[in-house]
């Protein structure tokens, strides 16, 4: 049977505006729909966007990806950027999130749609659900993929000043023990399982 949840998520984050940086205050209001019978996997999902709201968006930069300088100044002062393909409004920071939210509970729980209003939008309140049009979010990019990213997979390497190619890490949900109850991974004819310790399978 198919539940309705609802769940408010917060957070502050800086957006880079009109060549200013202003600190934000955001609250996101969900409206869930369980689509799996594993009860375990709508904790998980829940847990997914409890992270990724706690772990990403919170005291990161909300900025546009044409601000290249802008960008490496933040990266050399260690502050986690979100990058954006429009101007960070409100209205853009609900589309991804609306996007990004979606794709990481991979359908195991379904946003119908999302509220968000914050500190500098003075109570006025940008609604999203599967009707809209989301412009440059239906392309494929981070906010669609279902891994924890906030960043396009083709940007995963570099290359140091010698040329050496430099893989950086990607964080997977595993990683931070949010994989789905019967995860499997096949490798040729080998399935792998987690199993409790004292799992006597």
């Amino acid at each position: 049977m198919n539940v309705r949840l609802n769940l408010d998520l917060s957070f502050i984050a800086g957006v880079w505006f009109n060549n200013q940086l202003l600190m934000n205050q955001y609250l996101v209001n969900c409206n869930l729909i369980t689509n799996t019978e594993e009860p375990g996997d709508v904790t998980i999902a829940v847990d997914r966007l409890r992270w990724w709201i706690s772990n990403v968006a919170q005291n990161s930069i909300f900025i546009q990806n044409t601000e290249t300088d802008k960008q490496q100044q933040f990266w050399g002062a260690q502050m986690n950027l979100v990058i954006l393909p429009e101007v960070p409004t409100d209205q853009i920071i609900g589309m991804m999130l609306y996007s990004k939210l979606n794709a990481i509970t991979e359908k195991k729980v379904l946003v119908a749609d999302i509220q968000i209003a914050s500190m500098l939008s003075d109570g006025m309140r940008y609604i999203f659900d599967d009707t809209d049009d989301y412009g440059v979010f239906l392309d494929d990019g981070w906010w669609n993929d279902a891994d924890p990213i906030w960043w396009n997979k083709e940007l995963i390497s570099s290359k140091d000043e010698d040329g050496t190619l430099k893989l950086n890490p990607v964080i997977h949900w595993k990683d931070v023990q949010l994989h789905w109850t019967a995860d499997e991974v096949k490798e040729g004819n080998v399935v792998v399982h987690d199993f409790k310790k004292d799992d006597k399978r």
